[in-house]
């Protein structure tokens, strides 16, 4: 009987909530434009035409000054918001997503289907067939209660039931089904635009501010909230000539906050206004694209509760096998837009943006376009971006020497003459010059870059990493609460032991590179081709012994994992890629000068003119391979992954005649068969091939020129395949902030530096141009100790002006330091609302109160230096004047001055 009561009330309480849910729900219903009012107000230009229905008056500040850190009331606030949204659990069927978008992009009630989760189907064990004897069931029942001893309680498995529930209660909504092979569970997760508002509100999501909606706000000031009126100059005053000091203007580049009040929805700039397709405003006029809505989404899912999330470790699942893939769906709109003009632009447009202000002072907004940057960003995120930003950065550089190396490699084949020529000390010079250069402008365009995109100050929590494991039984080292922990003494022996496996891979490396240059003694061109094909061969093969090595050091972060993995492959890459390289240049006289005539015999000279043009046969085979070995690794081998997933996940059938029938699948069906990318390892392995090949042109295109032509070609068609991978067979990215290039950044400036010194160190040593230029009167050729000076002193000329560069220019240009600036005052203003201090008013009487200055101290009397700090002065005083001859005394008439007047000397 008290079942059946509870069962009632339980049924009773139901029903009233599904008519207070029914009741809020017609309520909105009754008012279908009750959200229009804020898009009107985000689209109206303030000042200008007035929207139909104007927002109302805003409400009366609790504070002057809000908390940047979401504090309790603020998250109970959104807790109240996320209970407000209809519950999804009683829907079974949602709208398809032909009809979502035909719904306005900011109607609360839209759904964004931008993620879908793989799950496994849980295998059903089956029974054993034959029957056990009465041994076999004792035994197993012995075994049994073995483990059940001895084993600890295990964990709840978690599957897709588990990951529907936490997002659920989160406020996302779920759509799950099975896969045409019924082996794989697909859940999609979708969020409403309301929803994905309050998320981004709780983790203050940066959201670029509209310039000229913001400038008519704070032109007229908040005086609600204590603001005055703010006009911010960006001229100096008339007296001075109205001179710009800044390339930004006011209120350019400020990205705000994202706060759900009603007064600063007008002041967010929707994404139709800056896509970066220099024009293309055919994106829709929403808040949030692709990219904003998966970094959104992915907060919602793995963010803690107190934040608003579900609190599921997505990365640590999927490591787990739990969670099969997690996919960000690509958007065909954006994604077709994006290979149009970046895969499908001219060969002719240039990697980067040139600005011509600085050549060209008259011309004050006069640039050369380049890729769509801004739109790459936009689709991938930041993190995507500024890579591909550094690269495109790096191939303009290679264009700019290319041109140059053309104009010295036609002289060498005019004169005939490559060592003793001064052409190859020139060029060294402007490549030393242009290294430097370089770096120190891509320091300054990572900070205006970090400025425009609002990653100014960006720093991911460093979480952990779900492959870390720590020790059991053990909590956290720093917290004492419940965690991992892994000991240094257990690292030690596996950091002892990846060195010694590196230092294996590293010997095994020289001695197949010394057979190969004992081989190109024979056969020159099969010789330096065995070597290429060498060198990518050791190169893959380290880099799956290198992860597996760094794996098993069990790294807690991220940035440590990356740093060491960095590290390692750029120790050997260094050694791999460069050990024959510099046998040739620097020992090749010395090892086989004397064998033979074919290189003149004994002739110095005539061995050093074969060492170099060896070397350039060398090299240019060295990158024709690797540019080959990249392309193909970016473009024909995916195809191949491809096929083969299409095959094993049933996306690809043979008919009964043989022949391949492609079967139709759901878009996350699709999108689950195309390649994984592992994008941390991905990166790392495109940017430290990336700066492998700046080796190849700062270390040796002395000798050969063309260097940073063919690494320009390599790169202008690794800019266009690296999209198209990502775009057409790589599953999409998920998208994630950056400030900086990290780790890269010392790797390529310390190539810079061994640059300069391996340079000159081959025209100094191993060329005729120091012989052929040395005056007559310092002798016939310059000694050993002549060349050390000249060596020495062409370095230090070199490290002092890269030490004058580093004194002379800002890593950050006054400009971009100015605008950080502006953007934390004015979200300081706009978004938190800080007031402005209150100056206290003086009264007019104030000015004028009288002051007496009186003649002496009244407040205590006064005292001596020997009273205040000790008995001494006084006693030194009169040991000086005792032995101080009289004549010389302070008070004697003798020591008064000569031009002392007659009253005083009498």
């Amino acid at each position: 009987m008290a079942d059946d009561t509870n069962a009632d009330a339980f049924e009773e309480e139901e029903t009233q909530l599904e008519a207070a849910a029914d009741a809020l729900e017609a309520e909105q219903n009754e008012q279908p434009g009750w959200w229009r009012w804020r898009k009107a107000a985000a689209l109206v230009t303030f000042g200008g035409r007035k929207a139909d229905e104007p927002p109302p008056p805003p409400p009366e500040p609790i504070s002057s000054v809000r908390g940047t850190k979401p504090d309790f009331w603020k998250l109970a606030k959104h807790a109240q918001k996320i209970k407000s949204i209809p519950p999804s659990p009683k829907k079974t069927t949602y709208l398809p997503l032909a009809q979502e978008r035909q719904k306005d992009p900011e109607d609360p009630s839209r759904i964004y289907w931008d993620m879908t989760f793989v799950f496994p189907v849980k295998k059903e064990k089956k029974d054993a067939e034959e029957p056990k004897s009465d041994f076999q069931q004792a035994l197993g029942d012995m075994k049994a209660a073995v483990k059940k001893r001895l084993k600890k309680k295990k964990k709840h498995d978690f599957n897709h039931q588990d990951f529907i529930g936490k997002v659920t209660a989160a406020g996302l909504v779920t759509s799950a089904y099975l896969s045409i092979q019924k082996d794989e569970i697909y859940v999609r997760v979708g969020a409403t635009h309301e929803r994905l508002c309050i998320q981004a509100d709780n983790i203050n999501f940066p959201t670029p501010l509209d310039e000229d909606r913001l400038r008519i706000v704070c032109e007229k000031g908040l005086p609600q909230y204590q603001i005055e009126p703010m006009k911010i100059p960006e001229r100096t005053p008339p007296e001075d000539g109205e001179k710009t000091f800044s390339r930004f203007r006011a209120y350019q580049h400020i990205n705000g906050k994202y706060d759900t009040s009603e007064e600063l929805a007008p002041l967010y700039r929707r994404t139709h206004e800056h896509t970066g397709f220099r024009g293309d405003n055919s994106q829709e006029r929403t808040l949030f694209n692709s990219m904003r809505r998966l970094k959104l989404m992915w907060s919602c899912i793995n963010d803690e509760p107190s934040l608003g999330g579900a609190g599921v470790a997505v990365e640590k699942r999927v490591q787990q096998k739990k969670i099969l893939a997690a996919l960000a769906m690509h958007n065909q709109r954006e994604r077709k837009a994006l290979y149009e003009h970046w895969v499908r632009a001219s060969i002719f447009t240039l990697p980067s943006r040139i600005d011509l202000q600085g050549f060209l002072p008259m011309c004050c907004d006069c640039y050369l376009e380049g890729m769509p940057l801004e739109a790459y960003k936009e689709y991938f995120g930041e993190k995507q971006g500024l890579l591909m930003a550094f690269k495109a950065h790096i191939t303009t550089g290679y264009l700019m020497m290319s041109l140059f190396g053309i104009v010295v490699m036609l002289w060498w084949a005019n004169t005939g003459s490559i060592t003793g020529d001064g052409s190859v000390f020139i060029y060294a010079c402007v490549v030393g010059l242009w290294s430097v250069l370089s770096m120190e402008s891509w320091r300054r365009q990572e900070r205006e870059l970090a400025l425009k995109w609002g990653m100014v100050g960006f720093e991911a929590e460093q979480a952990r990493r779900p492959q870390f494991k720590g020790i059991p039984d053990m909590d956290d080292a720093v917290t004492g609460r419940p965690g991992a922990f892994f000991p240094p003494h257990r690292r030690t022996c596996r950091v002892a032991f990846a060195k010694l496996v590196t230092l294996i891979c590293l010997v095994l490396s020289v001695v197949f590179l010394v057979v190969c240059v004992y081989y190109k003694k024979q056969s020159p061109t099969a010789g330096a081709l065995v070597n290429s094909v060498g060198i990518v061969v050791f190169k893959w093969a380290y880099e799956k012994v290198a992860v597996k090595l760094t794996d098993a050091e069990n790294w807690m972060t991220d940035t440590v994992y990356a740093d060491k993995l960095i590290s390692r492959l750029s120790v050997f890459n260094f050694v791999n890629s460069y050990f024959s390289l510099f046998f040739t240049i620097f020992f090749y006289c010395w090892a086989f000068g004397n064998e033979g005539s074919e290189y003149g015999g004994r002739s110095k000279g005539l061995c050093r003119m074969g060492a170099y043009r060896k070397l350039q046969q060398d090299l240019g085979i060295l990158l024709a391979t690797q540019m080959i070995a990249q392309n193909i690794t970016n473009f024909i081998v995916p195809y191949f992954q491809l096929g083969w997933k299409m095959h094993t996940e049933g996306g690809l059938e043979s008919d009964e005649n043989g022949v391949a029938r492609v079967n139709e699948m759901s878009t996350p069906g699709i999108e689950y068969l195309l390649v994984e990318c592992d994008e941390q390892l991905d990166n790392i392995k495109a940017t430290t091939m990336e700066a492998t090949q700046y080796g190849y042109v700062t270390l040796f295109s002395a000798a050969f020129p063309l260097a940073p032509l063919l690494t320009c070609l390599n790169n202008l068609l690794g800019l266009r395949l690296d999209a198209y991978k990502y775009l057409c067979t790589y599953r999409r990215i998920q998208p994630f902030g950056f400030e900086d290039i990290g780790t890269f950044q010392a790797i390529f400036e310390l190539m810079n530096y061994l640059g300069i010194v391996s340079s000159f160190l081959a025209i100094v040593y191993r060329t005729d141009v120091l012989k052929n230029y040395w005056p007559a009167k310092w002798g016939e050729e310059p000694s050993r100790h002549q060349e050390d000076v000249v060596f020495m002193v062409i370095c230090s000329f070199y490290f002092g002006f890269l030490l004058m560069i580093r004194v002379l220019i800002d890593d950050v240009p006054f400009d971009v330091e100015l605008q950080i600036k502006r953007n934390d005052f004015l979200n300081s203003k706009i978004i938190d609302h800080v007031a402005d201090e209150a100056d206290t008013a003086l009264s007019p009487t104030a000015l004028s109160t009288s002051v007496e200055v009186k003649d002496r101290d009244t407040m205590e009397p006064y005292s001596t230096y020997d009273k205040l700090f000790g008995r001494g002065l006084e006693a030194a005083v009169r040991k000086v004047e005792e032995v101080t001859p009289r004549h010389l005394r302070p008070g004697s008439s003798r020591a008064a001055p000569a031009d002392a007047s007659p009253k005083a000397d009498a």
